[in-house]
């Protein structure tokens, strides 16, 4: 579960999401299996979007996020 924390935390607020090489840099100290394994539990579960090789917020999510609803 802290693998999904941390990828709901690298893509919330950004417009565009992250590509996947780029949460393996952020989140160097997990494995790369882990992450993906993290995206596709989060996906399954509508937290967040796939795009190719991008993981984006899914639009429940970034309204979370609007409302403040998501703190840090």
């Amino acid at each position: 579960m802290w693998a999904e924390s941390l990828v709901v935390l690298a893509v919330v607020g950004v417009k565009n999401g992250r590509t996947r090489d780029r949460l393996y840099r952020s989140l160097r100290d997990i494995d790369p299996a882990r992450i993906d394994a993290a995206t596709r539990r989060l996906e399954a579960a509508g937290v967040v979007q796939l795009r190719g090789r991008r993981v984006t917020q899914s639009t429940a999510l970034e309204r979370l996020d609007r409302l403040d609803m998501i703190s840090i």
